[in-house]
């Protein structure tokens, strides 16, 4: 009696369950690209647009608690907030990294 498949005895393949559309999919991520190539720049331009939009709707709750308090929950403030502060840290990386590697390319000889 097989309890087991090749595959999975040899553990080539193991078969996940798509419990949510983030969690696993069967398209490589080159696949997934094809129609929608994006250059540095427009990637660069769109997270920055993202960025933006989450500072001003971090300052927009944050001058909604200021105004009426019962209006607003502290605790979405905060998650605002703090998402603002994450996403502007992570694009002042990369722009620090792109700068970095610009630097190393102008001082190669």
């Amino acid at each position: 009696m097989r309890i087991f498949s090749n595959y999975e005895a040899l553990g080539d393949h193991v078969p996940l369950k798509v419990t949510h559309q983030h969690h696993y999919s069967d398209v490589d991520a080159g696949e997934g690209t094809k129609g929608s190539k994006k250059s540095f720049g427009a990637l660069l331009n769109s997270m920055l647009k993202e960025v933006n939009q989450l500072q001003m709707k971090s300052d927009e709750l944050t001058e909604k608690m200021i105004t009426s308090p019962d209006e607003v929950n502290i605790h979405d403030v905060m998650v605002a907030s703090q998402k603002a502060l994450l996403s502007l840290n992570f694009v002042k990386s990369i722009r620090d990294r792109a700068i970095r590697a610009y630097q190393e390319i102008m001082n190669m000889r």
